[in-house]
């Protein structure tokens, strides 16, 4: 059964290589590669990115899905898809996911600046947008690479290995937003503010995640900063653009994943019997 835990002992440093391990890495390079495509478009690249993001999130659901349940037959809760620990992540992330969700806005606050819902249609586009894609990332950077780490070299080698490649992400399409003022988009700010904060997030939701084996963590500490700061005025929530395609996309990729998943976890079954 997928919430049987493939229990990784706990192990501050390990040394046990697996050809494994380069597959996210190289699927990490994939899709950044392909989202590079969209520099050679110039202006265009926001327009051509609308489509380019949701389609990488895609694979960072599906190539761990079909990884661990075909090729290494594991259930998900290797990677801490699982009911267990449920009330560890929920007492660990939640009070995190509040804490940071107050310093995201708390500069705003004294501004004069509040969270303002958008439109209805607007609104249900961003939300399922951002749920959608807050799970593609949560479910590759401290699910599958973050285990996949550990269970090789340690829970140290997990912790900074996943968080260092989640700290270069924002450089795959550094300076392809227009909307971005010249000053915030230099190499320059990327290296000196971008990545150390990056950074650090990416080590505090790997410890979480790697620390309770539950993905639900970092889902709780990352989701309620994300939200009220994009429902700032200006914020992403406030900028959908056709709302109704959007809204029908998220839900046909969202689709394809519980398809997927589906049947995966057919197959896993099956084997599962086939080898008792």
């Amino acid at each position: 059964m997928d919430d049987q835990v493939f229990k990784i002992p706990f192990r501050v440093f390990r040394w046990n290589p697996h050809w494994g391990d380069l597959a996210p890495l190289g699927l990490w390079i994939a899709l950044s590669g392909v989202l590079q495509f969209a520099r050679l478009a110039g202006p265009s690249a926001p327009v051509i990115l609308e489509w380019l993001k949701p389609l990488a999130d895609l694979g960072f659901l599906i190539a761990p899905l079909l990884f661990v349940r075909l090729i290494e037959k594991r259930g998900l809760s290797f990677i801490g898809i699982t009911r267990r620990h449920i009330w560890w992540a929920v007492a660990i992330g939640l009070p995190l996911g509040l804490l940071a969700g107050w310093f995201a806005v708390s500069r705003s606050f004294a501004l004069g600046e509040f969270p303002l819902l958008p439109d209805p249609l607007q609104g249900t586009a961003y939300f399922l947008g951002a749920l959608y894609h807050l799970a593609a990332v949560e479910f590759f950077y401290r699910g599958w690479l973050a285990s996949r780490l550990e269970r090789s070299y340690g829970f140290i080698a997990a912790v900074l290995g996943s968080a260092l490649l989640y700290a270069f992400s924002p450089l795959v399409l550094w300076g392809t937003d227009l909307t971005v003022p010249a000053a915030f988009s230099s190499i320059g700010f990327y290296w000196s503010s971008v990545f150390p904060f990056t950074f650090f997030v990416g080590i505090l939701l790997a410890g979480v995640a790697r620390l309770t084996r539950n993905l639900l963590a970092p889902i709780l500490v990352m989701l309620p900063q994300m939200i009220l700061g994009d429902l700032l005025p200006g914020g992403l929530a406030h900028r959908i653009g056709h709302p109704e395609s959007k809204i029908l996309g998220t839900l046909a990729l969202a689709g394809i994943v519980v398809v997927v998943t589906w049947l995966t976890r057919k197959v896993h079954r099956k084997n599962s019997l086939t080898t008792e």
